[in-house]
């Protein structure tokens, strides 16, 4: 196990829950992966995820998951770690074939924590298509934002603000892809870098730094229901700006 690549406040969190994984799929154990901020950097405290991908062979699959009793066993040990200052740990599990419309991870974007990488890494080819498509099909008013602003309680308006992030940071790095930067190296870059790599002279280029400066006013104390409001408002400008955009350089 190697978590020395990591940024050093993920890396006592990235090996106490990699041996969590190991331990309770040590028969069927491929490999796992740690991409995003944990390794890159410029991760937001209180916000950002510890972004991990486990590999394992296809007979541990039922029915395309794990089995319940395995993965309450996992969630029950990886309860027990303090995450601070990420938000979550997130993890896939996939076996030794990826399923249909996902890519293997970005070269350079990723670190190996254990075992080995079965499936090939994505191309350059693949991520300048798997961009232009998320783009041209991205929902910029989710159907989360329709249904869950009309409710109130239990942690809800927080969940939205992590919620548009997951939809947000994606779509910059691919409008930096669409607007032709290598893809590859596009998806190297931490948040920061390339929010500077878009000129802030434009309609998106703007968006962004303001969702930006939203999230550092909500986070870490996520205590202003207005502070979370306008994440929300600040995230589906940028959304907006950004299919707008690549719409138009698309031909």
């Amino acid at each position: 196990m190697n978590v020395d690549p990591l940024v050093p406040e993920a890396r006592a969190i990235v090996e106490k829950a990699a041996s969590v994984y190991i331990h309770h799929t040590q028969r069927s154990f491929v490999g796992l992966i740690v991409h995003g901020s944990a390794l890159k950097g410029g991760f937001i405290p209180g916000c950002s995820d510890i972004d991990m991908q486990l590999y394992v062979t296809r007979e541990a699959f039922v029915e395309g998951h794990l089995p319940l009793e395995q993965t309450v066993a996992i969630h029950r040990d990886l309860a027990r770690i303090d995450l601070t200052p990420f938000r979550y740990i997130q993890c896939y599990a996939f076996s030794t074939r990826m399923p249909s419309g996902w890519l293997g991870p970005v070269p350079g974007a990723y670190h190996v924590i254990a075992g080995r990488l079965p499936i090939p890494e994505a191309s350059a080819d693949e991520l300048f298509e798997g961009a232009r498509s998320s783009l041209e099909n991205l929902h910029v008013l989710s159907p989360y934002l329709w249904d869950n602003l009309l409710e109130h309680g239990g942690g809800r308006l927080a969940r939205l603000a992590r919620l548009i992030c997951t939809d947000v940071w994606p779509a910059l790095f691919q409008l930096l892809i669409v607007r032709g930067m290598d893809p590859i190296a596009a998806w190297c870059l931490t948040k920061q870098q390339a929010l500077d790599a878009l000129p802030a002279s434009g309609e998106a280029g703007a968006a962004i730094r303001a969702f930006y400066d939203a999230l550092l006013s909500y986070y870490p104390a996520e205590d202003s229901v207005d502070d979370a409001l306008n994440v929300l408002i600040r995230g589906v400008a940028f959304l907006r700006a950004a299919k707008a955009e690549a719409a138009a350089r698309t031909p």
